[in-house]
């Protein structure tokens, strides 16, 4: 007897098997694909036709949830009759009406500071709102991306921002990866309060007044003054101030307050413009006019700021992803703005980023955003001044060290949010805010034991002996730490280096590179007998970045078995490694080469690199020229085992 379908899906897709002709998409757009399907069950049949709306709550980014909701209707609706009708009530107009009328299918989102009217109600089907997101969804997302389900990974899926998710998942990249990535970033930091329309205001802060940007960025900021204040005494002409900068950094060390308080300095206003919010404002138009706008107030409120925050969102017009066409135009716009023939005399654009090296470089060409200038991590001293900025605390000696051990990593942002816990307990308590309650809502410090202090010595004694012997670069300082912050996991222990500017970069200069990198598994082999895991894992640990130098002298500077080379791209070396079996050999041939090296030199010079052991556990901390001290006094003699640099022809 025949079996009747009744055309219904199975109404929970975090149930049902991966199907291998899943149209293709990225691992949180199916997450909330799930959130959708979940919200919208009774309509989960194919073919229905209807015109539903959905209330979202505070968990929401519309691109996400927009292209979930087209892959959700792609596969109840007929394809060649839907055209698109995924819409926010705050954009839908009379044409976004009449399409869905036409239709009859759509799906409006409805964000949480929309009013939903009376004829919204009388449009829509029903009016449901949209479920969180949960476990299950995470789970389901992992399993069809096919990476493993860990505490960890839901976790990270579970608390991340849908905006960090989307730009941490894309077309391009493996999912792996894109995990990865965001476990070696510093976790995003939720607003305390819902977030303003504005920046907050910097109550008249001027460069003078701040720390913790970097000396290259205040210096700019002053010369930018400067001119500015020139220009409006028509001393000099406006082809004689800088008026593009891009400054990039981690998310929190300052970059939106930065460009507050250079207009502050500078005397002129300042206007504020999102990669991220022209894009909400709907579809290609509306976003174009969006830009448009925000350059057209700057031109009017001249001389002024134009800051463009997160302008790393535009990328490159070289993707090739689903929205490339979109993008290309958005960048071509907004280069025509940035010059082309419309002049922005008077208009200074600050542009500000995480990750730069996204940015199409016609950006970043002269006379646009042609300097960079990247704001690092406040320091020690940054991190007292901005606790004194926003605490009016001063702590003693002994608390300062405290401090500045558990604050070590921290933005600004996490700082001002400490003092916030700090001064509500303070509140709570009926107390004047004091040092007792900074310190109380620091991050715990863990004491480590003497054998993983004494095990720290031995990694990084053995990349500054190496280093010495290859002749690779002259170490700065060597440092190790004896406490660890709870539940934070970054590297403890560091070899700086000063390498030459001017040393041609052959292939000696890099194997030396790799030996140094990977000298410290190498000690640890030596005097252990195996290496413990912190020597691989994220971007920056030992093993990964020996890799990539490797992966860099066969494919990207053809230094390797052939001459044909591809650009430099760490996400396309980690293609190429997977997928090609005798590039794997070959980077691993180069690796076991250096690393043998690397022990031989250890072995060799066991008596200098156990005084420096000896000598780092006592003191934590060894200059460069205390370094060179120790190894010639303890160095055997033998004959170099620097790879000799090849001669090049003139």
């Amino acid at each position: 007897m025949p079996i009747q379908q009744s055309g219904k899906r199975l109404r929970v897709p975090w149930l049902r098997k991966l199907d291998e002709n899943d149209l293709p998409v990225t691992l949180p757009v199916f997450m909330a694909y799930c959130m959708v399907a979940g919200s919208l069950r009774s309509w989960n049949r194919i073919g229905t036709k209807t015109i539903v709306t959905l209330v979202t709550g505070d968990d929401f980014y519309y691109p996400v949830f927009a292209e979930a909701a087209r892959f959700f209707a792609r596969q109840i609706w007929d394809g060649q009759s839907f055209h698109g009708n995924v819409l926010q009530w705050s954009d839908k107009n009379f044409r976004h009406e009449a399409e869905a009328l036409r239709d009859e299918r759509a799906i409006l989102f409805a964000p949480l500071s929309y009013q939903i009217q009376d004829d919204d109600r009388l449009l829509s089907d029903a009016v449901v709102p949209l479920g969180p997101r949960t476990i299950r969804h995470a789970e389901a997302a992992l399993r069809r991306a096919r990476l493993p389900i860990t505490g960890e990974s839901v976790e990270l899926l579970m608390t991340e921002p849908w905006s960090r998710l989307s730009r941490a998942f894309q077309d391009r990249r493996d999912p792996l990866q894109a995990i990865q990535r965001l476990r070696s970033l510093p976790k995003a930091i939720p607003p305390a309060e819902p977030e303003a329309a504005s920046p907050p205001s910097t109550l008249g802060l001027t460069l003078s007044d701040t720390h913790g940007f970097g000396s290259g960025l205040i210096e700019w900021g002053h010369d930018l003054a400067k001119d500015i204040a020139d220009y409006k005494a028509a001393i000099i002409p406006w082809r004689d101030v800088e008026n593009g900068v891009l400054i990039s950094g981690p998310p929190g060390v300052g970059k939106t307050m930065f460009a507050s308080i250079l207009a502050n300095t500078c005397k002129i206003p300042i206007i504020y413009g999102s990669a991220s919010r022209w894009q909400e404002a709907g579809a290609l138009d509306e976003h174009l006019k969006a830009i448009r706008a925000s350059f057209e107030e700057a031109i009017e409120k001249a001389p002024s700021i134009l800051f463009i925050d997160e302008i790393d969102v535009f990328g490159s017009r070289g993707e090739t992803d689903r929205n490339s066409a979109y993008m290309r135009a958005v960048i071509t716009a907004l280069l025509q703005l940035l010059d082309g023939f419309e002049r922005r005399e008077g208009v200074v654009v600050v542009g500000a980023c995480n990750q730069p090296d996204l940015l199409d470089s016609a950006i970043t060409r002269p006379g646009r955003l042609d300097r960079h200038i990247a704001v690092p991590l406040p320091d020690a001293e940054a991190r007292r001044s901005i606790l004194k900025h926003h605490s009016g605390v001063t702590l003693c000696s002994a608390d300062y060290k405290v401090y500045e051990m558990a604050t070590e990593g921290m933005t600004g942002a996490d700082i001002e949010r400490l003092v916030r816990d700090a001064r509500r307990s303070a509140r709570r308590q009926s107390e004047r805010l004091n040092g007792d309650h900074i310190i109380r809502h620091l991050r715990p410090l863990i004491k480590l034991p003497k054998a993983y202090v004494h095990a720290l010595a031995v990694h990084e004694a053995g990349h500054a002996l190496v280093s010495h012997e290859v002749g690779y670069a002259h170490v700065a300082d060597i440092t190790i730490s004896r406490w660890r912050v709870e539940g934070d996991y970054r590297a403890l222990g560091c070899v700086e280096y000063d390498v030459a500017a001017d040393r041609p970069r052959t292939r000696s200069f890099f194997e030396n590179a790799i030996a140094v990198c990977v000298a410290g598994i190498a000690a640890e082999i030596e005097v252990f007998g195996s290496f413990s895991q912190g020597a691989a894992g994220d971007d920056a640990a030992d093993l990964n970045r020996a890799t990539e130098l490797a992966t860099a002298m066969e494919r990207a500077f053809g230094m390797g078995h052939t001459l044909a080379v591809e650009k430099f791209s760490p996400d396309a070396f980690a293609r190429m490694r997977a997928s090609d079996p005798e590039l794997r050999r070959e980077i691993h041939n180069v690796l076991a080469t250096e690393l043998e090296r690397a022990r031989s030199i250890i072995r060799m010079q066991r008596d200098a690199h156990e005084a420096l052991v000896t000598r780092l556990v006592d003191a934590d901390q060894i200059s460069g020229m205390e370094v060179d001290e120790i190894i010639r006094k303890h160095r055997r003699p033998t004959v170099s085992l620097a790879k000799p640099e090849r001669r090049v022809a003139t």
